[in-house]
């Protein structure tokens, strides 16, 4: 698979499966027990490798990739 998933690091696609379920960046950080800006850091990071300029559309571009 050549989608947006393959090119993030397995943290980073964690993350933003979690992001896809509709769970916030905080909830997300006390689930992983990781701070909430390492959150922010690795969406942001996800954001780039996607080409994406925020969350929710790296949550849209994702969600399309996985159920089209």
């Amino acid at each position: 698979v050549d989608g947006i998933m393959s090119k993030l690091s397995n943290r980073q696609a964690q993350i933003v499966r979690m992001l896809v379920q509709g769970k916030s960046q905080k909830e997300t950080a006390r689930q992983l027990g990781i701070s909430y800006n390492t959150v922010r850091n690795h969406l942001r990071n996800a954001r780039g490798r996607a080409d994406c300029q925020s969350s929710l559309q790296l949550a849209m571009k994702v969600r399309k990739e996985i159920d089209p």
